[in-house]
C-alpha cells in the first residue's frame, strides 16, 4: 500500500486524521482504527518459490494464515522472529547478513498490509501509533518507523506495556507485564510516561516455549513430527505452568496414522521456561523501584500478551512474590488487541498540534516520551 502524499501540512491539519493503533507482534500483528475497524494477521510474509508457484497463486506476495496454508509453494519469512528488528539486531536474532534486507522488506510489506485491512480513507492523513518492546533501542525504533513510512503520514512508537496501561486507564500504581512471543516487557505506571531506565525487556517469550516444546517432543516421540504451527496451537489451547490438573492428550499422526498422544510432560516443561525469567524480572524491577511505592506495584500486577494466557501463570507469580508482601496478579481479558487499543486511544487523544508538529519535523530524538518518533512524509 503506497500512501499518496497529502497536499500540504496546512491542508492536512484541517482534515480529521485517520488514526491506527498497532501491535507489531513477533507472531501476530493486530490493528484497530478510528473508524472502528480492527484486524489481526500472523506476522509472516510469503513469496512464490518460482514462476510455476507465481502462476498458481496469482500474486507476488502473501500474508498471514494464507502463507501457512500455501507454504509448500512459498519462501516465507517472519521479520520479527526472536525479537529481531524490534528489539535485537538481526544477527542476535539469528538472521544472517544476506537475509537482513529480505526481513526489512517483509516488515514494510506486512505493515502496509495490516493497515490496508482497516480501510484507511483516501486523501486523509493517516497517523499511526505502534507498540515496541520497552527497551527497544533508538536503532530499532527508527527501523520500525522507516518500515511504516508508506503506510502512515506520521507515526510515533510507544512501549507496548505502556500502551496497554493507557488503554485500560491504569496510569498510577500498577505494574504491567507484557508476555509476548519474542520478548517479555515490564513497565511500572506512576502517573507519567516511564523512563527507559524504569522499564525492562527480557528476551524470552512464547516463541521460546514453542521451540522448547518441539525439542522435548522429539526426545519423547522421535517418530512423531511436530511443526511450529502445531506446537503453537497445542500451547495456546493447553499450555500450563504449575501442577497438571489433567492429562493433555492431542491428536497427532504416527507414521501417517492419527493417534492420541500424551504431551503433558513435554508441554509442562516447555511452558516452565518462561516462569523463572518473568518472576526474576518482576522482583528486580520492584526491588529497584522507589521503596515507598513498591507496595502499590505489588498490589496491582497486570499480565497481558498472548503468552500470559498460559494457564496458572498468575498463580505461580503470586506464590513466588509472597515473601514481598500482599500481592495481586490479574490477567488482561483482551490479549489480542490490548496493545493496539491503547495505542489507538493514545493517538486519538494526542493534541492535533502535536501531530502537526510531527508532520513538520524530519526527526525527534526524544526517547522517554510517547512522541518518540520520526516524522514521515510518505513517498508516492
Amino acid at each position: 500500500m503506497n500512501r499518496t502524499p497529502i497536499a500540504s501540512d496546512t491542508e492536512s491539519s484541517k482534515k480529521k486524521p485517520f488514526c491506527v493503533g498497532m501491535d507489531l507482534g513477533t507472531f501476530k500483528t493486530s490493528v484497530i482504527a478510528s473508524n472502528g475497524n480492527r484486524a489481526v494477521a500472523q506476522s509472516i510474509v510469503g513469496f512464490p518459490k518460482d514462476h510455476i508457484a507465481r502462476a498458481a497463486l496469482g500474486r507476488d506476495v502473501l500474508f498471514g494464515s494464507e502463507v501457512l496454508d500455501k507454504r509448500l509453494s512459498l519462501d516465507y519469512v517472519r521479520p520479527f522472529q526472536n525479537g529481531g528488528l524490534k528489539y535485537l539486531d538481526p544477527a542476535e536474532a539469528g538472521v544472517s547478513g544476506e537475509l537482513v534486507d529480505l526481513h526489512k522488506d517483509a516488515a514494510r510489506l506486512l505493515i502496509n498490509h495490516v493497515v490496508s485491512l482497516v480501510a484507511p480513507p483516501k486523501d486523509t492523513p493517516v497517523f499511526g501509533v505502534i507498540g515496541v518492546p520497552s527497551r527497544a533501542s533508538i536503532k530499532n525504533k527508527r527501523f520500525i518507523i522507516e518500515a511504516a513510512s508508506q503506510a502512515f503520514d506520521a507515526v510515533i512508537v510507544v512501549a507496548e506495556p505502556f500502551a496497554v496501561a493507557y488503554g485500560m486507564n491504569l496510569l498510577v500504581d500498577a505494574l504491567v507485564v507484557d508476555i509476548g512471543a519474542g520478548t517479555t516487557d515490564l513497565c511500572p505506571m506512576y502517573g507519567s510516561y516511564p523512563t527507559d531506565e524504569d522499564q525492562m525487556t527480557v528476551p524470552v517469550g512464547g516463541s521460546h516455549v514453542d521451540e522448547e516444546f518441539i525439542r522435548l517432543m522429539k526426545e519423547a516421540y522421535p517418530n512423531i513430527p511436530l511443526s511450529l504451527r502445531m506446537a503453537q496451537q497445542i500451547k495456546e489451547k493447553h499450555g500450563f505452568v504449575g501442577e497438571a490438573l489433567e492429562q493433555v492428550c492431542v491428536p497427532l499422526r504416527v507414521g501417517g496414522l492419527p493417534q492420541q498422544v500424551d504431551v503433558t510432560a513435554p508441554l509442562q516443561a516447555a511452558c516452565k521456561i518462561l516462569v523463572e525469567p518473568v518472576i526474576e524480572a518482576i522482583k528486580s524491577l520492584i526491588g529497584d523501584f522507589d521503596p515507598e511505592f513498591q507496595t502499590s506495584l505489588l498490589g496491582n500486577i497486570l499480565l497481558c500478551g498472548g503468552s500470559s494466557q498460559i494457564q496458572g501463570f498468575e498463580k505461580v507469580i503470586r506464590k513466588a512474590l509472597e515473601p514481598y508482601g500482599a500481592c495481586e496478579v490479574t490477567r488482561s481479558n483482551d490479549c489480542m488487541f490490548a496493545v493496539a487499543a491503547g495505542a489507538l486511544r493514545l493517538g486519538m487523544n494526542m493534541p492535533q498540534d502535536h501531530w502537526n508538529e510531527l508532520l513538520g519535523k524530519e526527526s525527534d530524538q526524544k526517547t522517554n516520551t510517547p512522541s518518540a518518533g520520526v516524522r514521515i512524509r510518505a513517498a508516492a
